[in-house]
């Protein structure tokens, strides 16, 4: 019972950030032609094409990717309890609704983490780097705007970093259900 929570919650997770990515690719305008872009395109077109003839983008928000994640998270709940209500569909969307923003804190806090790892190590552009750099700029640079410059050091990446991890404290305390999201 509980590897087949564990292998649920491995593939609900697995997908939604896939799926959170395409969306956060589009927002930031990543360059398409890079070879990642192209791999996340093509292993979200089956499910993203279909749906985006109802669902607009709207604003570089891609509608059908967070309605992808939205799904995943509202079948969450009933695949981790083997159990399907129909009188807590309210719970389920809500539990979706908190799985959207979950995912994407912690999509955000991925790019965070492996664009520093990978500043540490190499030194010169390669598609990678490109990439988290297009992906963390639009929170980054709000951010850098603030902070006094310091030469080298950019402490953006920890302050979004120590502002999304007291963010998710703060929803685990007085949102219900955001353990679960």
């Amino acid at each position: 019972m509980q590897a087949m929570q564990f292998l649920f919650n491995t593939l609900i997770g697995a997908l939604s950030v896939i799926f959170i990515l395409r969306m956060w690719f589009q927002y930031c305008q990543v360059d398409f032609y890079l070879p990642l872009s192209q791999a996340l395109a093509k292993w979200t077109n089956p499910v993203i094409k279909p749906l985006s003839r109802f669902l607009p983008t709207v604003r570089r928000i891609n509608l059908p990717a967070l309605l992808v994640v939205f799904l995943l998270g509202f079948l969450k709940l009933p695949l981790l309890s083997f159990a399907f209500d129909g009188n807590n569909i309210l719970l389920y969307a809500w539990v979706g609704l908190l799985h959207i923003a979950s995912i994407w804190g912690e999509t955000i806090l991925y790019i965070l983490f492996f664009g520093a790892i990978l500043s540490w190590f190499n030194r010169s552009d390669n598609s990678l780097q490109i990439i988290l750099y297009q992906l963390s700029e639009p929170l980054l640079n709000p951010i850098r705007r603030i902070l006094p410059h310091t030469g080298m050091l950019d402490f953006s990446p920890m302050v979004l970093a120590f502002g999304l991890l007291f963010l998710n404290q703060v929803f685990m305390q007085y949102l219900p259900f955001w353990y679960i999201a």
